[in-house]
């Protein structure tokens, strides 16, 4: 078997075209009256055409390494058909077991050759259904790959391969992202960088739960299993940016359910990916969650933490209903004290609450406490005025389209395990690695097949 080097067949192309064209253009009627159907007819004979020509490789090159099998002195002792997942179809092959009765040596070439196991899938299969897991429910993701490629899957088929998938991305992120941050020990007179870099960092709940089984209940009618519940249990996803301060296009995402620390640690992986240097100025906008800040001034080198203005909001209105305020009261003294926060008075709204004595007592002590913790970081005045973002508005939309869309959707409940695997996947979408990771799989599974 010869192989031309990288041929485009584009010969062979053009005579399947004349000739198809040919044939409908003879065969078909009412070709005039069709023309917007065109292309739905020419898909499904390239669908057929591709089916029979993938069979017919695969058949042959099964074929040839059972010969070279065989003639090492091997004989079939038994063969049976397997089914492999194309993206025209499944299409069965024979994949045959040979022996030699002597040496008592046996191979199946088609398995160890060919690497072709029962229920394989191709790569272009697999990226298909991953392309739809990623993005909505296994069972959807099953309706709209037939409504695509013409052949039915079921969902726990789409669910295997996304996860496991899913688990390639997170290796895939983890390693890129490792691989911007060595990159990080460059000294500065040949690491390019940007000057002002802005990150931000903030939390979802997603509801995850594990399965227990109930040991009172009876046994299920069909299986006669135990009887299982999958209690919720909903935890912390945390989702974090990194960008140049001038450009809010080409930002790189990270999204963990980790600690802090750990997630910190991907964020600046993602700041350097983003041209962060020694050199540079960090603002980081987040929330006042315990050891967010910390967190953040521990790993970034030249950091500038900016409390997000909202959350700031959300704290002064607690205070203000605590102390019993309603209505326009309650509106006013949230709006005359968080007018002097931002132009830098915070202390003097401390030195006021300090004062105060009466209901809510406890409730404005917390206040209190809170803005000593974030003095240097809600002069939102100052900020604005040169150029700075006051709230993480950036990550909490990011939250909607990386992890609620896929994780959050109705009825979902994730083990712990498999989130944040499927966070990888959101993430190579977000930050544009998704054909890089493909063809990635693509070079791995034809190094695999060269071995």
């Amino acid at each position: 078997m010869t192989k031309a080097t990288n041929p485009d067949y584009t010969d062979v192309v053009q005579t399947i075209s004349q000739m198809l064209f040919q044939a409908l253009w003879e065969g078909e009627p009412n070709l005039d009256k069709k023309v917007r159907e065109l292309d739905q007819i020419i898909n499904q004979l390239l669908r057929r055409i591709g089916f029979l020509v993938v069979s017919l490789l695969l058949a042959e090159l099964a074929t040839l390494v059972t010969k070279r099998a065989k003639a090492t002195g091997l004989t079939i002792h038994r063969c049976k058909q397997i089914k492999y997942l194309s993206l025209f179809g499944v299409i069965k092959i024979l994949s045959p077991y040979l022996w030699d009765k002597n040496t008592r040596i046996g191979v199946r070439p088609v398995k160890d050759q060919l690497k072709i196991e029962h229920g394989d899938r191709s790569v272009a299969v697999q990226r298909a259904l991953t392309d739809f897991g990623a993005e909505e429910s296994f069972g959807q993701a099953a309706k709209r790959f037939e409504e695509h490629y013409g052949w039915a899957i079921n969902r726990a088929t789409v669910r295997r391969e996304v996860e496991r998938t899913a688990k390639a991305a997170e290796q895939y992120v983890e390693i890129r992202l490792l691989s911007a941050r060595k990159n990080y020990s460059q000294p500065l007179e040949t690491r390019p960088g940007n000057e002002q870099l802005v990150v931000e960092l903030d939390g979802c709940q997603i509801r995850t739960g594990k399965k227990i089984t109930i040991e009172a209940a009876e046994l299920t009618k069909k299986r006669r299993l135990p009887h299982s519940q999958r209690p919720p249990d909903w935890r912390e996803v945390r989702v974090g940016l990194a960008r140049p301060l001038e450009q809010k296009d080409g930002r790189t995402y990270v999204a963990r359910m980790s600690k802090y620390p750990e997630v910190v640690q991907q964020l600046v992986s993602a700041a350097v990916d983003q041209g962060m240097s020694a050199r540079s100025q960090v603002y980081a906008v987040a929330d006042g969650g315990n050891g967010l800040r910390e967190a953040l001034e521990a790993q970034f080198p030249n950091l500038t933490f900016i409390l997000d203005r909202p959350h700031l909001k959300q704290h002064l209105y607690s205070g203000a209903e605590a102390i019993g305020l309603i209505a326009e009261d309650r509106h006013k003294w949230v709006s005359d004290r968080l007018h002097l926060i931002d132009a830098g008075d915070v202390r003097k709204v401390i030195r006021t609450l300090l004062k105060y004595r009466g209901i809510g007592q406890k409730r404005i002590a917390s206040l209190i406490e809170y803005l000593q913790r974030f003095v240097g970081a809600v002069d939102y005045d100052y900020f604005r005025a040169i150029g700075l973002p006051i709230g993480s508005g950036e990550v909490e939309s990011a939250h909607r389209y990386i992890p609620q869309k896929r994780l959050k959707i109705p009825g979902a409940t994730w083990h712990p395990d498999t989130i944040n695997p499927m966070l990888s996947l959101r993430i190579l979408r977000a930050n544009g690695w998704w054909s890089d990771f493909w063809t990635q799989q693509g070079a791995a599974q034809e190094a695999f097949l060269a071995v």
